[in-house]
């Protein structure tokens, strides 16, 4: 019995979670309709009825897009290397600097030191809302025709 109520709450749960954005939009449209009923009073039942459905269909694509991408932004946790490698990227105190004092700040780059561009492991995030879906990133590190950092990034890699 025990188990058998644990795997209902684990249901609600994961299907709570993946439908919110529905069930607030859906509550979010018995709000505007309680909201604009008193006003539809005198109206005929097929305006009224075409006035719901708009009203139903504006609340439910605006919470779906907002709810998910929201889920989806609560749901992600970036890993300690990640937010390190986004810190340095965002402060760019690493554009002036040499190639021999960015491998004496971060270590060796992948693959060949001599390239015009360093690779570096910048993390990972996990989305634990899609079933511990995971995404890398690489911190890229351009240098000028002196050698000196001209820009760096922070992407996604494949």
């Amino acid at each position: 019995m025990g188990e058998f109520m644990l795997s209902i709450v684990f249901g609600i749960l994961i299907y709570g979670t993946l439908f919110m954005p529905y069930i607030i939009g859906i509550i979010l449209s018995i709000i505007v309709i309680r909201l604009i009923r008193k006003k539809l009073v005198n109206k005929n039942k097929k305006f009224k009825a075409l006035i719901y459905v708009i009203v139903i269909l504006v609340c439910g694509y605006v919470s779906i897009k907002v709810g998910y991408s929201f889920l989806l932004y609560a749901s992600a946790k970036p890993d300690k290397l990640y937010t390190e490698m986004k810190e340095i990227n965002e402060s760019e105190r690493l554009i002036g600097l040499s190639k021999e004092q960015v491998i004496e700040l971060l270590g060796k780059p992948r693959g060949d030191e001599d390239k015009d561009v360093y690779y570096y492991d910048a993390g990972k995030v996990t989305n634990y809302l899609f079933f511990g879906e995971i995404d890398f990133y690489e911190l890229r590190i351009i240098f000028d025709e002196n050698d000196i950092v001209e820009y760096t990034s922070i992407r996604e890699t494949i």
